[in-house]
């Protein structure tokens, strides 16, 4: 059989399953559609804007959690990230270690953590802060890995030549070319960790997004409206000047201010925040006592657990599948170069509709500014618990995310090219179909299998909310403290996401 026939089969199969094992209906998805914008605009609009009064300092405290988890995580990721780095680190045993323990980190749900971090510190802005610095760190030192190899081969062997020791090269050598990669993906941590932070006050760590769900909990739908509003234009404001600064970078903004002015502002949010580190310390000495209850695993409950975890990944999948193809279409009417020109005449008049590629790209920014878990207890308001629900949350996450990424590959592309092709007489379609696609398919697919991992991710999130899977099993679990039931389930997560994440990178290469 045809190599791209295989392909496209086992790609079809992959895509049907997901729904046909859960018994979802792709039909009842899309016509839920209507239902649920119905209710959305019958409900949550106006806005009740009285919800944003006397709460500045919950506001506040969001931007603070992501401001002092960042710059936390960013400083720890940076030596944990030479640890694991084949080039600094030739200790194989140590970087091993290393290596298991930021994977850890990096495939367990940052809000299961949080919901364990409440057993060691309790309720409050503590464990908001730790848990945005434990997924910091296991997104973040693996970047800043990959980094400074990339770093040793073309830049630092030349230093190491002239007889630089250990030290001198990483002061002299790695300082140096290190910091404009450590600024920009520091920078990206801090947009996604602004989503995340309103996420975590959910489970007890205070912030936008304990009001947002304790007004969805309680159906005041225009109070909670008003919030996710605001959480919105946060996001957006934050994206814009990240993104501005990150553009000033590259034309050679000096480092060493901006790095000063990160420390300042750790410091003056750190203190904002009130953490009490002596009640931290004080905490952290119970933590292996409390810890040590979570060292027992009840393997008699992994079938339970499989099967709910297999349940996730389906969600994931499912969600994944509709995001993915609704993305494709968007794409090519957004895309500057390649958005049609639309004109409807009626009679002597014309309508330009040539304002659609802004219209889309602005409803994906503002989708890109709710953070999933928001989104999918909107969605839950609407249409109640059910995997319906769940598919669809996912589905406009993945939205939002792979829409903005596919615009910017097709951006890319070089307008000669597509120039070339029109000067041969083809249509807009085979434009697309024989000068875009070829060059952005395999970029594509990076980007979906990179949606899948955040995807799986959420839908185990999203069961913290009752949207089943393996999450609502250990939110459930974790109400009832049953700590081995907690530690099978975290362990069965790690060893799955890690699997998923060695087939995503050999299928990405």
């Amino acid at each position: 059989m045809n190599k791209k026939i295989l392909y496209f089969v086992l790609i079809a199969a992959i895509s049907v399953l997901p729904f046909i094992i859960l018994n979802v209906s792709l039909l009842d998805i899309i016509f839920s559609v209507p239902s649920l914008f119905s209710f959305l605009f019958d409900n949550f609009f106006p806005p009740n804007w009285n919800a944003l009064d006397g709460n500045f300092i919950i506001v506040r405290n969001t931007i603070l959690f992501a401001i002092v988890g960042t710059c936390i995580s960013a400083l720890l990721a940076f030596f944990l990230g030479i640890l694991i780095s084949e080039y600094f680190n030739p200790f194989v045993p140590i970087r091993l270690l290393a290596r298991f323990f930021v994977s850890f980190l990096r495939n367990v749900p940052i809000i299961i953590f949080a919901s364990i971090l409440v057993f060691i510190f309790g309720i409050g802005p503590l464990i908001g802060v730790i848990a945005l610095v434990l997924g910091g760190v296991g997104f973040l030192a693996r970047s800043y890995a990959n980094n400074m190899d990339e770093l040793a081969q073309s830049k630092l062997e030349a230093l190491k030549s002239t007889g630089a020791s250990y030290f001198q090269i990483i002061f002299h050598g790695l300082f140096p070319a290190f910091t404009p990669a450590w600024l920009n993906w520091t920078l990206f941590a801090f947009e996604i960790n602004i989503r995340i932070s309103a996420v975590l006050g959910m489970v007890g760590a205070g912030g936008l997004g304990l009001l947002i769900q304790a007004n969805l909990d309680l159906r005041n739908f225009r109070r909670a409206m008003a919030l996710i509003i605001l959480l919105m234009a946060i996001v957006l404001i934050v994206e814009f000047f990240v993104n501005k600064l990150r553009e000033r970078l590259e034309k050679g903004l000096p480092y060493v201010p901006i790095i000063a002015f990160i420390i300042v502002i750790f410091f003056i949010s750190a203190s904002a925040l009130n953490l009490n580190f002596q009640t931290f310390i004080q905490r952290l000495s119970n933590a292996p006592r409390i810890l040590a209850h979570f060292a027992i695993f009840d393997f008699s409950v992994a079938p339970e657990l499989l099967a709910a975890l297999f349940t996730s990944i389906l969600l994931g999948l499912a969600g994944l599948v509709l995001g993915a193809v609704f993305s494709f279409i968007l794409t090519f009417f957004a895309a500057k170069n390649t958005a049609p020109s639309l004109t409807i005449k009626f009679s002597k008049y014309e309508l330009n509709l040539n304002f659609l590629p802004f219209l889309i790209k602005g409803a994906i920014a503002l989708l890109r500014a709710i953070p999933s878990l928001v989104i999918i207890l909107m969605i839950i308001a609407s249409l109640g618990f059910g995997y319906i629900a769940a598919v669809l949350g996912i589905a406009f996450s993945s939205l939002g995310y792979l829409t903005k990424a596919f615009i910017a590959s097709v951006e890319e592309q070089e307008e000669a090219k597509i120039e070339a092709l029109k000067s041969t007489g083809a249509s807009h379609i085979q434009v697309i179909y024989h000068g875009i696609l070829p060059a952005v398919s395999s970029v594509f697919w990076r980007w979906i299998s990179l949606r899948l991992e955040f995807n799986i991710s959420d839908s185990i999130s999203l069961g913290v909310v009752g949207a089943g899977g393996i999450g609502m099993l250990l939110a459930r679990a974790i109400r009832q403290s049953n700590f081995s039931y907690i530690a099978t389930g975290v362990f069965i997560i790690f060893i799955a996401m890690f699997i998923l994440e060695l087939i995503i990178d050999k299928l990405r290469n």
